[in-house]
């Protein structure tokens, strides 16, 4: 018997009578649901969607099938007896917002025994969300890095063939101008330029959402193009119900490199306690470019950890602690994010960069599904720390060692009220972020900046036509320069967003965002002790988004624009001072389509996005923490479910198309990258995947990647042909 796989199943905020990700949905309250015909497991995931009800079994089951439409008002379980009917599928209650999905026995009522499969909540959904991947996405991505995580996607791209060089934009908009949670603490951690702003595991992740341009208010404060939320995995996500402790061991060896990654958990349960410690390393050696060329200073050099410990039951809800750690120290180029110049100053080729974020996170939260008391609190501690060691060519006796930290203490207090009307949260947040810069013998450089919020957001169901979400936020913030002044200022965000069903197939999403930002702190390196500030502005930005979506009998279809204009971004530089300031204007389009049936999947993407600085196109040096030049890409994606042979296939493209930039002096040149996978189960603790990645050994740079519009940079080449064996042992 094979292992059971969750289906995609996703809990979203819909208000009275639908479910929130930690809510349990009255199973005698009706609710309105509509779901066309369609294959079965589509309809089993539209069902949970649409009621919050928790579905579990092995997705086998549904493969090959088809659901009769639905539409109507009807109990949670009314409508599951109605979507299964004549589909040889049945089920049994698990709990009192549960089910396990079973085969049924011919001329019986009996079902025969499968294992159960908790199926773990996406993170709140709004209209104009730009992506939202949940644990099932994440396990058949299997990603290594953050550019695996995001493959899929055309809008999303990340720069970088190394993690410690990898940044993330979305809709072209750097993480570093958006509101980035993991675990619901806010990161703060713009340390170099030449280096990641957030270094994460994806192995660790259940579930990502990204809300570009127009995010809620309950995300948090300084989401000037949106909104990054990341949530790392629980002990729910990976062990069955019926199962008290569990574990997993990985391995995985990549041919170009020789690239070695092991990794393994433990976890548990007892009563109501749950306990999981996860870890992870990466080692080898310098990879080949498309060329054939080794690309020094290249080495994997990733370990990561996950502890978590949790306390939860209905009476008092549930208390969680987690402590994440993410190390990258190796020698890397003398500027992390490409391989030299061949103009400009004479430095040294490599040097050392060690590169530690750490997130401690304590949760409370307790979410009845119903009334007006359902509170959540947060506390956190995020810190990132840099050290960067190099020999001068001027003395080579001589070691020099630099060290950037920043860090976030946040804080959050929130509320979710049920009611007739609207589910409506609302609360308190605050943060105080530092960035601090360390040489040997000076006295310590230091921005800092303490801000206090307050915010509400309704998402409101308009019968079965309409979805709103709304809401506001007030922010209030202390910043101090590094010679001591402060500069205090406050501001209001607002934001409108909402989807309309036309039909069953058809339906249209918009949204717009006002957003106060306060004043961003500079990066560490570049900070400057002779520095006097004068008008340091608060950064804003205004956002809009316009889709349209269709689905009918496995085909869909999504069309986006979007917009992003930021005024007053801060744009300082160690020389120039620190109240520098530089407008930007981001906007593109998005078209999806494709099909997806029991069996398999197939979908074409395609986005087309422009960056301006100052009413100039901006470049990947003057668009530094704000944007990147991009141009048109496409993603396909493709893959097939095998069930006899007990196994899949997977396959997924980038094509960038070759893109000019009025502020280079070169263009960015095209480039086609195909990457494919095999998994095959041969028993059911084990699961095993041949990959090979860069398949036709293109020789690139990726478009999000830094300089390869201008003559004078040597840019980082992605790796070459890769042949990977990967396999996981659970037990």
């Amino acid at each position: 018997m094979h292992k059971a796989r969750p289906l995609h199943a996703a809990l979203l905020a819909l208000g009275l009578g639908m479910a929130t990700p930690a809510m349990t949905q009255a199973q005698d309250a009706t609710v309105p649901v509509n779901i066309t015909a369609q294959p079965l497991d589509q309809a089993i995931t539209r069902l949970a969607e649409q009621t919050g009800l928790n579905i579990g079994g092995d997705a086998f089951l549904l493969e090959g099938r088809t659901a009769a439409p639905l539409r109507g008002d009807y109990t949670p379980e009314q409508a599951l007896q109605n979507l299964l009917q004549g589909t040889g599928v049945t089920y049994e209650r698990t709990g009192s917002n549960s089910v396990l999905l079973k085969p049924q026995v011919q001329g019986s009522d009996e079902v025969s025994s499968l294992p159960p499969v908790q199926i773990s909540a996406a993170t709140d959904v709004n209209p104009t969300d730009t992506l939202d991947y949940g644990r099932a996405e994440l396990e058949t991505l299997q990603p290594q890095d953050m550019k695996d995580l995001f493959s899929e996607e055309s809008s999303v791209s990340v720069g970088g063939p190394i993690a410690i060089n990898q940044k993330v934009y979305v809709r072209g908009v750097e993480e570093t101008a958006m509101a980035v949670s993991v675990d619901g603490a806010r990161q703060n951690n713009k340390v170099f330029h030449h280096n990641a702003t957030n270094l994460i595991d994806p192995a660790l992740l259940k579930a990502v959402r990204a809300s570009a341009g127009v995010a809620p208010a309950d995300d948090g404060p300084g989401a000037i193009g949106g909104s990054l939320v990341y949530e790392t995995i629980d002990v729910d996500d990976v062990l069955a119900p019926d199962r008290t402790v569990g574990g997993f061991v990985d391995g995985r060896y990549a041919s170009n490199g020789e690239v070695l990654t092991t990794s393994g958990s433990v976890y548990g349960r007892a009563g109501d306690v749950e306990l999981l410690g996860y870890v992870k390393h990466m080692d080898g050696d310098d990879y080949e470019d498309g060329n054939g060329d080794t690309v020094n200073y290249s080495t994997p050099a990733l370990l990561s950890g996950l502890v978590k410990i949790a306390y939860e039951n209905d009476r008092v809800g549930r208390f969680e602690l987690s402590h994440e750690q993410v190390n990258d120290d190796s020698e890397r180029p003398y500027r992390a994010n490409f391989g030299g110049l061949t103009a400009g100053r004479p430095v040294p080729e490599s040097r050392e960069y060690d590169l530690t974020r750490t997130n401690t996170v304590f949760n409370y939260s307790r979410d009845r599904g119903e009334g007006l008391w359902n509170p959540k609190f947060t506390l956190a501690q995020n810190e990132t720390d840099l050290e960067t060691r190099e020999v001068p060519l001027t003395a080579p006796d001589v070691t020099l060692v630099y060290n950037g930290i920043t860090g976030s203490d946040s804080a959050s207090v929130e509320n979710l009220f049920h009611t007739p009307f609207a589910t409506i949260s609302t609360g308190v947040d605050y943060y105080d972020d530092s960035a601090i810069f360390r040489f040997a013998g000076d006295p310590d450089l230091e921005e800092s900046a303490e801000n206090v919020g307050a915010f509400v957001q309704l998402r409101q169901p308009v019968g079965d036509w309409l979805f709103l979400s709304y809401g506001a936020r007030y922010d209030r913030q202390q910043f101090t320069g590094v010679d001591g002044s402060d500069h205090d200022d406050s501001g209001v965000s607002a934001n409108l967003s909402g989807e309309v069903f036309l039909n069953e197939y058809v339906s249209i999403n918009a949204g717009y965002s006002d957003v106060w930002g306060g004043v961003a702190l500079a990066e560490n390196f570049i900070l400057n002790g002779a520095w006097a500030y004068g008008d340091v502005k608060p950064v804003e930005s205004s956002n809009y988004t316009v889709g349209l979506r269709a689905q009918a009998d496995g085909f869909f279809g999504e069309f986006n624009v979007y917009e992003t204009r930021i005024e007053n971004g801060r744009t300082p530089s160690w020389g120039g001072g620190p109240d520098q300031f530089a407008d930007f204007d981001i906007e593109g389009f998005d078209v999806a389509a494709g099909y997806q049936h029991g069996r398999g999947a197939l979908s074409v993407k395609y986005s087309d996005i422009r960056s301006e600085k100052d009413g100039q196109e901006a470049t990947s040096y003057d668009g530094n923490y704000f944007t990147v030049p991009l141009g048109k890409i496409i993603t396909v994606n493709g893959s097939l479910a095998l069930p006899s042979a007990k196994a899949s296939l997977g396959m997924s493209a980038e094509v960038a198309l070759e893109n000019e930039v009025a502020g280079g002096d070169a263009k960015q040149q095209s480039y086609q990258v195909v990457d494919i996978y095999a998994d095959y189960r041969p028993v059911e603790a084990l699961t095993l995947r041949l990959s090979v990645d860069n398949l036709t050994d293109e020789a690139y740079t990726d478009r999000a990647s830094y300089g390869h519009e201008f003559p004078t940079v040597v840019t980082l080449l992605e790796p070459g042909r890769s042949f990977a064996l990967s396999a996981r042992y659970t037990f």
